[in-house]
């Protein structure tokens, strides 16, 4: 019986050929590579890996954004509260009062 398979070993495509004997169950094989299924398994690979990238930029678009923002508004409540005790400083007080 002649025999072919194709299946992916340690992370290659590969053809398994040969024939067997069937009534002494034993044979002759070989394993080949296999280029029309290694270039799609590739073709796979480089697409999941796009996406992954594409993905991964946009997590930090959002984080950079989510940054800069709360930079701001850490700047804007350390103005709010520079000015609110300017407001309220002693000397302001004091010279108000005499």
């Amino acid at each position: 019986v002649h025999i072919r398979s194709n299946f992916i070993m340690n992370g290659v495509c590969v053809r398994w050929r040969g024939w067997i004997d069937l009534e002494r169950l034993d044979g002759v094989g070989c394993l080949e590579y296999d280029e029309e299924r290694g270039a799609i398994e590739d073709a796979i690979l480089r697409e999941q890996i796009e996406r992954y990238s594409s993905r991964m930029r946009e997590i930090e678009e959002r984080q950079r954004i989510y940054k800069a923002q709360q930079e701001r508004q850490a700047e804007h409540a350390e103005k709010q509260h520079k000015k609110h005790t300017t407001e309220l400083s002693p000397e302001r007080t004091g010279s108000a009062s005499n």
